[in-house]
């Protein structure tokens, strides 16, 4: 039985068709037309995902809450948080060591399915964010001209 000539064979003597084009030098054409395309792609991908933790990322710094969400969460803490937690314990080295360059993403995820400990869960998201605003007031971060945002996402990139 014959076989047709393999590719390395067809090369050798000369053939320049490509067992999947049947076309000359069709494949490496492609292969250049793709990598002169695609590499300045994967160089401009590179540096726009080097870039963007410094460009979306945040800090509690920044005035990330108002007065007013503060004061709602100061509310809520009174009302719910005290008796378990009184308000000097988040203001202690210990608790800023906890959360120094986390996120308030991950402090928002652990109190809302923590907390309160009777009921965990049973706040609604703006609430825990009020709370979160409280803390951060306590500890002396600034105030700023737009609430905590409720979505895990955009929490994810506020560095405490």
């Amino acid at each position: 039985m014959l076989t047709p000539p393999s590719f390395r064979e067809r090369t050798v003597h000369g053939d320049r068709r490509t067992p999947s084009s049947g076309r000359p030098g069709r494949r490496r054409r492609t292969v250049r037309v793709l990598s002169a395309s695609l590499l300045p792609a994967a160089v401009l991908a590179l540096r726009l995902n080097a870039q963007s933790p410094s460009a979306d990322a945040a800090s509690t710094m920044d005035g990330i809450y108002t007065a007013d969400q503060a004061r709602r969460g100061e509310d809520t803490y009174m009302s719910i948080c005290v008796g378990c937690h009184p308000a000097g314990t988040y203001t202690t080295q210990a608790f800023k060591a906890t959360w120094s360059n986390r996120t308030v993403g991950d402090l928002f995820t652990l109190i809302s399915q923590t907390m309160p400990q009777n009921e965990p869960a049973s706040l609604s998201p703006q609430e825990y964010a009020q709370v979160i605003a409280y803390i951060l007031k306590l500890n002396g971060v600034p105030a700023g001209r737009g609430d905590i945002p409720v979505d895990p996402e955009r929490l994810k990139r506020i560095r405490i």
